[in-house]
């Protein structure tokens, strides 16, 4: 029985026995057990530590999210080769705040090492490096080491073990990998920077201001140039402001690149409430670090995938830029659930976890550069668009004003023609007309006559009646003279009531004939003025072509003569001879 109680003492002793590490002549160790406890009143010393029992055995990777506690980690260390080794204990984040290395054999400290940024001194030049602790082990010889960590960050780590050669390479591929994504996404931020100044489009700067943010949150926690040294605590911690300024540069590219205003109002100033929430945010980390980054993640699991909903709802409207930013952030927020999951402690830390949200912000910014040059090919285009609808336009525009130009044209010719009052062809176009009829008519051998008409007391009409009725009388003898004429005649009124008829192929007594009529026609006429009539008459001078005459001025003399005498001998006459 006692044998038996015995083996199950053993038994439960095997179970809860913390596992030591065994170490041989392998430069690498990347996968092992070590112990941890955690402090939540954040006041046991080394000395307390050493003699607590409830260790808890965890893998080497650790994520603890967010917390106020100090956590203890212990490793047992054994040497089992058969030669003295050196070793390097090494923590792969340097966002811890205090770090204490203590190393412990046989039960005695003999080695204690700060690290951290809570440890930098003010002043002096600070190198942020990832913890790393050197020790020893003899042949057969065991080591415990102790790690108190505390941070302001995220709790989240690993920790390995290197020779070396292993720890120089690590340090190598690590500043190689992150300096070779920080200056791609900075080549980017300054190429658009560059087309910015081409273009003024305010979405260019918010893309630069965003990038530029997530570079300096991203150097500052891998203590990459030229976040490598500081000169204090504070220094460091007030990087710390990158982190919500990037969620608001991104809400505001976001609102522009989409072009959320045209879309909708409320959204666009949704956002931009957002946006403005995240800068104050950002200046209040400067004063308070802990507190407002713990309300920017917490609210940044609402905000971000709220932003990929706004490129869903761009897209359906039809916006084809929406396809890059929703690539874009779908990786972007993938990568970045996992880091902030392994953050807050909900999942274990590793290689895809911590750096994935870098290679995803790599992909991001390609993408969001690749929809800032589509939205240029787009607005190009729409501006080619306008600008051949505006010529096709303007061509239509000159047409149309061509043609009623042309139209105008033809008025002011038939206006310049033509008397306003009477309808009939004024001085200028019945001279010019008359004079090549005439020179015709004497090449030809041919007769033209002309009979001048005036209205007889057209002053007294005027007086009598008034202006109004005295047009009236004019626009009625101006219709009798237009009547019954030929086309080939012409018909002008060259003064006030002064009238021309230019009678091609026509005789002299035959214009006299005409006269006679006319004269007798408006004898008979009545002008209906309202409640009254007007009557009045027209003395007439008609003369013809002779050999002579050089143009129409010398037949009007002519005809002009006679209608003096026609008014001399008690007008209401036609003469057409000087002898009456």
């Amino acid at each position: 029985m006692i044998k038996y109680l015995l083996l199950l003492t053993l038994f439960f002793t095997t179970l809860f026995a913390e596992q030591t590490i065994l170490i041989d002549n392998n430069s690498t160790i990347e996968k092992f057990k070590i112990s941890t406890y955690e402090d939540k009143t954040s006041s046991l010393t080394i000395k307390d530590i050493t003699s607590i029992k409830e260790f808890k055995e965890v893998g080497n990777n650790v994520s603890n999210g967010f917390t106020n506690s100090t956590f203890w980690y212990k490793l047992t260390i054994k040497n089992r080769s058969s030669q003295t080794i050196q070793r390097y204990l090494k923590l792969t984040e340097s966002i811890m705040d205090k770090i204490d290395f203590y190393i412990y054999s046989n039960n005695k400290m003999i080695k204690h090492k700060k690290d951290g940024v809570g440890y930098f001194k003010e002043g002096q030049k600070n190198y942020l490096e990832r913890p790393v602790i050197e020790f020893d082990l003899k042949k057969d010889e065991t080591k415990i080491i102790y790690i108190k960590i505390s941070s302001l960050y995220p709790m989240f780590n690993s920790f390995q073990i290197y020779d070396k050669n292993e720890l120089d390479k690590f340090e190598r591929e690590y500043t190689t990998i992150y300096a070779f994504l920080i200056g791609s996404l900075l080549s980017l931020a300054l190429y658009n920077l560059m087309i910015f100044f081409y273009t003024k489009d305010i979405s260019y700067i918010f893309y630069v201001l965003y990038s530029l943010s997530f570079i300096s949150w991203q150097t500052s926690m891998s203590g990459i140039y030229p976040f490598d040294t500081f000169l204090n605590t504070e220094s460091y911690y007030f990087i710390g402001a990158s982190i919500p300024l990037l969620v608001a540069f991104l809400t505001f590219f976001t609102n522009h690149i989409l072009d959320i205003k045209t879309m909708s109002k409320k959204y666009y100033h949704t956002l931009n409430f957002i946006g403005g929430f995240y800068i104050i945010l950002a200046i209040c980390s400067i004063f308070a670090f802990e507190p407002s980054i713990l309300i920017m993640n917490a609210t940044a699991s609402f905000v971000l995938p709220f932003l990929l909903y706004m490129g869903y709802i761009s897209y359906k409207n039809g916006n084809k830029i929406a396809i890059f930013y929703l690539l874009a952030q779908v990786g972007f927020l993938s990568m970045s659930t996992l880091f902030s999951l392994s953050s807050f402690g909900f999942l274990e830390y590793n290689f895809y976890s911590r750096h994935g949200i870098m290679v995803g912000s790599f992909i991001e910014m390609i993408l969001f550069s690749l929809a800032l040059a589509y939205r240029i090919k787009i607005l190009e285009k729409e501006k080619f668009i306008i600008m051949q609808k505006a010529k096709d336009t303007l061509e239509i525009n000159v047409k149309k004003r061509t043609k009623e130009l042309e139209e105008s044209k033809k008025k002011l010719e038939i206006l310049a023609n033509k008397d306003f009052l009477s309808g009939l062809l004024n001085r200028r176009p019945l001279f010019e007309m008359s004079n090549r009829l005439i020179s015709l008519a004497k090449r030809d051998n041919t007769i033209i006559s002309v009979l001048l008409f005036d209205i007889d007391k057209f002053k007294d009409i005027n007086d009598t009646y008034g202006h109004k009725e005295g047009d009236e009388v004019i626009k009625a003898f101006a219709k009798t003279l237009k009547k019954d004429r030929r086309v080939s005649d012409l018909v002008a009124r060259i003064s006030g009531e002064e009238f021309v008829i230019l009678l091609p192929s026509t005789n002299h007594k035959d214009a006299s004939i005409i006269a006679e009529e006319i004269r007798q026609e408006v004898e008979t006429l009545q002008v209906q003025i309202e409640n009254f009539n007007i009557s009045f008459t027209v003395s007439c001078g008609v003369s013809s072509l002779k050999k002579e005459d050089k143009n129409l001025d010398d037949l009007i003399a002519r005809a002009d003569k006679r209608l003096y005498m026609a008014k001399n001998n008690g007008r209401n006459i036609v003469v057409d001879n000087d002898i009456v």
